[in-house]
């Protein structure tokens, strides 16, 4: 009975399964066994080297040695990539010795990788056999030819390390890689922005498409590097953080130079932690494509000077009418009236299709506007949510006249129109 369930089924319910459970099922039956082995369940493989290569014969390991072959997406990881007890790095050299192995049996296979994926890793700090588990990588990247995404994302390397790594991709990868995430893959405070050798491997990369970075990470000289090499470029995503090294400021002529070399480029922004527009104007220069917007202000900032939220809206609005897309402004604790402003990029950004906002709306009736704006099509919105902190019975007022006087023509546009209650986890339109 158990043998007569069709092969696609089965493979599409093992594909749901963890690899432990997996093993269970294919133990089944022969017919189970032999779907065990087929290779769209054997594609992606992710790894905790911290939990999952464990003992003399960790299951992780054992997959790879029977099934490796299949492998083109991997994933490294670190579940707890922290300092620990000095007790504990005995077991973290441990954990470096078992994470080589499983990168040597890989190797062994001659697995061609389209994406490696390596998370959380725990370089900020010196180990015992940290050294032993990059060169294992770094090995591993050397036999690598087919590469296509490979993400850094919070690796936390020296410069010298990820240079390495990069160098390796270049050689045996450059003319495939499309996507790169170099996203925490420095170290804090190491800002390789104008190493050469850094420079001349971001213009080798020329199938590049996509690019992931920390301001840290850029510079008039890399954004040159890129519209030398990296031609096919569409997609730049820039993330800057109140943590990073930001005392060199980008021109806007060589974004101007990267635009020419790129035209397709469009650029985003995610800011964290940084609340005033005297420490981000300096980002939204004339020439950056800027697509998507993210601004997380924070909970702490200088409270000796004015955080100045209209200035960047308005900025934002002027600069970037033609090309935003996306904007999130988390302006928790802010007082600023800002109203008026968020009508405004309504109106005049016309290819704006998301906007998140988590700040202060003083008067109700700036949600009527919005609504008006999209009954009249002069906004293309497919979803208008709003949560708002707490109801009284005015606004409550409001919301009911808003409700009758839009429900029906949000409908037939096909919005999801809603407004939550905070202190229900219904929704009251």
């Amino acid at each position: 009975m158990w043998d007569q369930l069709p092969e696609l089924i089965l493979t599409q319910i093992f594909g749901h399964l963890n690899r432990a459970d997996r093993v269970s099922v294919g133990q089944v039956c022969r017919s189970w066994n032999r779907t065990l082995s087929s290779p769209v369940l054997w594609r992606s493989f992710t790894v905790l080297i911290d939990r999952e290569l464990r003992g003399d014969f960790p299951l992780a390991g054992e997959l790879a040695a029977k099934y490796g072959q299949h492998m083109r997406s991997l994933e490294l990881a670190f579940s707890r990539p922290y300092i620990l007890p000095r007790q504990m790095r005995i077991t973290r050299n441990t954990q470096a010795e078992a994470g080589a192995e499983f990168l040597a049996i890989v190797r062994a296979k001659d697995v061609q990788l389209r994406q490696l994926i390596l998370t959380n890793w725990m370089f900020g700090y010196k180990w015992g056999n940290r050294g032993m588990l990059f060169c294992a990588l770094a090995n591993f990247l050397r036999g690598q030819r087919n590469l296509e995404i490979l993400s850094l994302l919070n690796a936390d390397f020296g410069v010298t390390d990820v240079l390495r790594l990069l160098g390796t991709v270049v050689k045996g990868s450059g003319e495939h890689l499309v996507s790169l995430d170099l996203r925490g893959a420095f170290r804090e405070w190491q800002a390789p922005h104008d190493n050469p050798r850094y420079l001349r491997l971001l213009s080798r990369f020329h199938a590049l498409s996509l690019l992931k970075l920390d301001y840290p990470a850029l510079s008039n000289h890399a954004l040159n590097a890129l519209a030398n090499g990296a031609l096919m470029l569409k997609s730049l995503y820039i993330s800057v953080r109140d943590s990073d090294s930001r005392q060199h400021m980008i021109a806007d002529a060589a974004w101007h130079n990267l635009v020419l070399a790129c035209p397709d480029l469009i650029v985003s922004y995610t800011i964290v932690n940084i609340s005033h527009y005297e420490d981000m104007y300096y980002l939204l220069l004339p020439s950056v494509p800027l697509a998507k917007f993210y601004m997380f202000s924070g909970h702490v900032w200088d409270q000796s000077r004015s955080r100045n939220f209209r200035s960047t809206i308005n900025l934002l609005i002027n600069q970037y009418t033609n090309t935003l897309v996306e904007v999130m402004l988390q302006l928790r604790n802010n007082r600023e009236l800002l109203d008026d402003l968020l009508v405004s990029m309504l109106i005049h950004c016309k290819r704006l299709t998301r906007l998140q906002y988590d700040g202060i709306i003083r008067n109700f009736e700036t949600l009527r506007e919005i609504c008006q704006l999209q009954a009249e099509r002069k906004t293309c919105f497919r979803m208008i949510h709003v949560k708002p902190r707490n109801i009284n019975i005015q606004n409550r007022a409001v919301l009911n006249d808003i409700n009758y006087q839009y429900d029906r023509k949000m409908h037939e546009q096909g919005v999801d129109f809603r407004v939550e209650d905070p202190t229900s986890i219904l929704f009251f339109y």
